[in-house]
């Protein structure tokens, strides 16, 4: 008996690690063939905000040193490029000029600043070690993907999590993005992996252990470290797996309650990460400004004027005219194959007639629509919901960052939709053919 279960153990072990390699080993293939680590050839997304990171590794790298450990430039404008240059060349700079950036804790600084100096050990150039950081982020973003792609294909079939991976390999957005050294999106999914991690230990054990809580609380931890931007998102993200989890139990008359408790104490365990994150933010102000005044006015001066009316330029601005510019106005492709592009009204308008074809089908034979299609519904309103929250709750930061918000469609409405219409195609095709 002990040799058995320690045989299933080795095996277990070994299957985790190949998992795991064949995850790494895709997500590198999948960069290359993509072009995500050029510095030039899938573009830029908010090129400005990641020259902070670069003014960051480049302190680092001359073993300079300011309070706080904030990033920052040398330069007095914030996105000024010569500090990328200066980072290219280890162009020597005064510490004197380095300019703090104290809006948020830079934790994606400081990170990359480490790895930047461990691969200055063997690659001299700038240039190449800048390239070096595109590509590891890159690899970090469809190593989550594709850590989600998994959950999809054992929860809910592996056509689906086809479909969210081709929504991520073909989105214009995040492929321009999924390199930024500042924004680091794929931190934006480790809220949602924790909720996945934490409902596929829950259903294989039958119980959630404690540490599946304290991921969720990691999590959100350091997506917050990395900003505060568009958190709304990342905590609804963190629920939707529950959420499925719940809807699902619900539909087939198991106990769904304990589901609520989990999604009660997820929940919480994600906003006790974000309370550590300020938390760490205002510490790092103390050592910067001398005194906890002066840190908490920074810290809520920042906060403030991302979820409230303080930026006067956009202070009469209502919410239906933020919802009215992502919603209509704004009709850029959200997923690109050659020729053919998806924008959002049409990927709404298919989904919604693929539920209603879907559940006819299943109607006409004889089966309960709502027992399959409502775990699936539920998903797709939240992740529907996810980057309206942000828009509602922060509309003066949204009307004005017209060249950030759309990306927020990504996370997680448009790969939700894909796998939403090829689990509802699947499961109409079932319905007809078990009638046959």
């Amino acid at each position: 008996m002990k040799a058995t279960k320690r045989k299933k153990q080795i095996c277990r072990v070994a299957r985790w690690l190949l998992t795991a390699a064949a995850i790494l080993l895709l997500s590198v293939g999948l960069t290359l063939w993509r072009h995500n680590g050029s510095s030039y050839l899938t573009g830029f997304w908010d090129n400005g905000s990641q020259t902070l990171v670069f003014g960051r590794m480049l302190q680092m790298q001359q073993n300079q040193h300011s309070p706080g450990g904030f990033m920052g430039v040398y330069t007095q404008d914030w996105s000024d490029q010569q500090n990328r240059y200066w980072y290219r060349d280890n162009t020597p700079v005064d510490p004197a000029q380095f300019q703090a950036y104290t809006h948020q804790s830079g934790l994606q600084g400081w990170g990359l600043g480490i790895l930047n100096k461990v691969l200055s050990v063997f690659e001299d150039s700038g240039e190449a070690r800048e390239t070096m950081l595109y590509t590891a982020n890159s690899i970090l973003f469809y190593a989550a993907t594709l850590c989600i792609c998994l959950a999809v294909g054992y929860g809910i079939g592996w056509g689906p999590a086809l479909a969210w991976l081709t929504a991520a390999v073909f989105a214009p957005w995040p492929q321009r993005g999924m390199k930024d050294l500042y924004w680091c999106l794929w931190t934006w999914w480790l809220p949602a992996l924790a909720g996945l991690l934490l409902c596929a230990v829950t259903r294989a054990r039958g119980k959630t252990p404690r540490w599946c809580y304290f991921l969720v609380f990691a999590a959100c931890l350091v997506r917050c470290m990395c900003g505060f931007e568009f958190i709304s998102v990342f905590l609804i993200l963190c629920e939707i797996p529950l959420v499925f989890c719940w809807a699902e139990a619900l539909c087939a008359r198991r106990p769904a309650r304990p589901w609520v408790g989990r999604m009660t104490a997820a929940g919480l365990c994600a906003l006790g990460g974000v309370a550590a994150a300020l938390g760490v933010w205002f510490l790092q102000g103390m050592a910067y400004y001398g005194s906890a005044e002066k840190s908490w006015a920074n810290l809520s001066g920042a906060v403030t004027s991302r979820v409230s009316l303080t930026d006067g330029a956009v202070s009469d601005v209502t919410v239906g005219q933020v919802l009215r510019r992502y919603l209509l106005e704004i009709n850029e492709p959200l997923v690109q194959i050659g020729p053919v592009t998806v924008t959002l009204l049409p990927l709404v308008v298919a989904v919604l007639a693929g539920f209603v074809l879907c559940a006819l089908a299943l109607r006409g034979r004889g089966r309960a629509a709502s027992r399959e299609l409502f775990p699936l519904f539920c998903v797709w309103v939240l992740s529907f919901a996810a980057p309206l929250s942000w828009m509602v709750l922060s509309k003066a930061h949204s009307y004005v960052h017209t060249h950030l918000v759309p990306m927020l469609w990504h996370f997680a409405f448009v790969p939700v939709s894909g796998m939403v219409l090829a689990a509802l195609i699947c499961c109409g095709a079932k319905a007809l053919l078990h009638k046959r």
